[in-house]
C-alpha cells in the first residue's frame, strides 16, 4: 500500500473510493477538458489515488515501432541524437534485411517474395 494510506483502515479507504465513483460528477464528468473527453482518460483521478499515475499517448498503447521507451522500462538516450530510444531500436538481430531474407528462405513460393518476380 502507498505511504499516503499508512495507518488508515483499508475498508474506510474503499468506502470513500466507492462514494467518489458513485458521485454525480464522476458519472457525468468532472468538467473535464476536451482531450479527456476524446481519449476517455481523466488524468485528474490521480489526485484521488495517491501514488497512481496515468500514461497517455503512444506510450500508453504500445503500438507501432515509434513508441519511446522510458528509462525506467529499459530505454536509454541515443548516443547519436541524445533522444530517448524508440521501440524500433530494439528490433533484434540483423535488422529488417535479415528478417526479409529469412522469410524468403522459409517461404520461397509466397507471392510477396521478390525473388519470384521476373
Amino acid at each position: 500500500m502507498s505511504a499516503e494510506y499508512a495507518n488508515q483502515d483499508p475498508l474506510a479507504i474503499a468506502k470513500q473510493a466507492e462514494q467518489d465513483l458513485n458521485s454525480q460528477s464522476a458519472k457525468h464528468g468532472h468538467g473535464s477538458s476536451d482531450s479527456s473527453n476524446e481519449s476517455g482518460v481523466d488524468e485528474t483521478v490521480t489526485s484521488k489515488f495517491p501514488g497512481s499515475t496515468v500514461t497517455v499517448g503512444s506510450a500508453a498503447s504500445g503500438q507501432g515501432d515509434n513508441r519511446e521507451i522510458p528509462v525506467e522500462e529499459g530505454g536509454d538516450l541515443s548516443k547519436e541524437s541524445g533522444r530517448p530510444t524508440k521501440a524500433k531500436d530494439f528490433e533484434g538481430e540483423g535488422g529488417p534485411e535479415t528478417k526479409q531474407r529469412l522469410y524468403e528462405e522459409a517461404s520461397p513460393g509466397n507471392d510477396d517474395v521478390r525473388g519470384n518476380v521476373r
